[in-house]
């Protein structure tokens, strides 16, 4: 199983059923996972202070977080039946 598919059906275990319909399927579905996971990969970084942390960047990483996750919850809803 691709790891990042892994890692999203942990981030969100409710949606399986729709990560399973989508992943394969909508290769925008994907890279938004892709980024996403990327994202939240930086912020451990940053939060784990295995990088400096710029202010800056952590609070620019959080909001492009929250818009993936809404974004990836909006597609995922859209397929749910």
């Amino acid at each position: 199983m691709n790891s990042v598919k892994a890692w999203l059906q942990d981030r969100f275990p409710d949606q399986e059923k729709a990560i399973q319909r989508l992943w394969g399927v909508d290769k925008g579905f994907e890279a938004t996972s892709h980024e996403l996971q990327q994202v939240e990969v930086k912020l451990d970084k940053l939060n784990a202070d295995v990088e400096p942390a710029d202010p800056n960047e952590v609070e620019r990483l959080k909001s492009r977080r929250n818009a993936l996750v809404g974004e990836l919850g909006m597609l995922m809803g859209a397929n749910k039946r």
